[in-house]
């Protein structure tokens, strides 16, 4: 009998491991996605601090198990990420130089 409980309980509980597992390994790893594809809130926050320039590309990441929404826009010569959350809520703003790959 307990053999058998063991056996269910690992049976319940390896599902629930690598579901936490997938979600710890996305987390900080940037997806590009299309700005129509973000909601609507986070969109409208990105636009409105883009100011009328151009939103480059978007991208969609887990930080500290939140989901938050970068758009790049350029910025005279420089490249500049808003960072927002699904509510639209302002995280941040900062240069894109000196990312990972940029010149």
């Amino acid at each position: 009998m307990r053999i058998r409980n063991l056996l269910l309980i690992a049976t319940l509980a390896t599902p629930t491991l690598s579901a936490a597992t997938t979600a710890f390994a996305d987390e900080g790893k940037e997806k590009v996605v299309k700005i129509s594809d973000i909601p609507a809130p986070a969109r409208e926050t990105i636009l409105r601090e883009a100011k009328g320039a151009p939103v480059l590309k978007v991208e969609v990441e887990k930080e500290k198990g939140q989901t938050v929404y970068e758009g790049v826009i350029r910025q005279g010569k420089d490249e500049i990420g808003i960072v927002v959350d699904a509510k639209g809520a302002l995280i941040g703003k900062h240069s894109e130089k000196g990312e990972k790959g940029e010149k």
